[in-house]
């Protein structure tokens, strides 16, 4: 038969089932050692419930049945901030929106807020601030024409449909005015958006412009060269 034997704590207390001999050897107690299903099952709601940070966190038990013994699983959200989106309806990288508005350096000075204008850059509200040419580079460039140079993007005035460059509209337009009249057609209130790109039908209507343009500038030569009136 075997003998049994108690434990006690340091007052001398009997805690009970410690261990039992059979045998001759010594059988400990089970649940003394691992805590039974129930109390993992606790534990795996603790984990999993509402209310905790982890659970903020998206952690929670993987398995099956709601019981414990799954191996814990990290649950990410779907869609997580890239650190180099820098926001905008435009969804421009950093890199990208750094380089739309770095000043070209057609004049010295600007008053508005850099943060104002790299706000409205991100999000279509102004074109980006490039570096003219003296020539057009494409067929579809534009030219402004306050500063005669040529641009892949411009704005356009809402009021009468001229075109002009980002640089220029910083240095016409305050940025806390908001009554500042557009210098094409004087109306009292300016208001500008990004223009869209030209496709062959505008390139081919520009060009016929064009040329009447320099028909009627050579005809005005030779006139005043004949000595007669336009």
């Amino acid at each position: 038969m075997g003998n049994s034997s108690s434990s006690s704590d340091r007052n001398g207390n009997d805690v009970g089932g410690g261990a039992a001999t059979e045998g001759g050897r010594t059988r400990t107690d089970r649940s003394l050692v691992r805590p039974s299903r129930p109390a993992l099952s606790g534990l795996s709601h603790r984990i999993t419930g509402g209310g905790s940070n982890n659970n903020a966190l998206g952690i929670g038990v993987g398995g099956g049945g709601g019981g414990g013994g799954g191996r814990p699983s990290l649950h990410l959200p779907v869609s997580l901030p890239s650190p180099f989106r820098s926001g905008g309806s435009l969804g421009l990288s950093r890199s990208e929106l750094d380089a739309r508005c770095q000043p070209s350096g057609l004049y010295p000075t600007c008053e508005w807020d850099p943060k104002q204008i790299r706000r409205s850059i991100a999000n279509g509200h102004l074109a980006a601030r490039l570096k003219g040419n003296e020539s057009r580079m494409t067929k579809t460039d534009r030219e402004c024409p306050i500063c005669f140079m040529y641009y892949s993007e411009t704005n356009v005035s809402k009021c009468c449909n001229a075109t002009l460059c980002t640089e220029c509209y910083l240095q016409i337009k305050p940025q806390k005015d908001r009554h500042t009249s557009c210098p094409f057609c004087n109306n009292p209130k300016m208001v500008v958006g990004v223009q869209r790109g030209m496709d062959e039908g505008d390139v081919a209507k520009r060009e016929e412009e064009e040329q009447r343009v320099i028909e009627a500038t050579i005809k005005s030569r030779v006139s005043e060269l004949h000595g007669e009136s336009p």
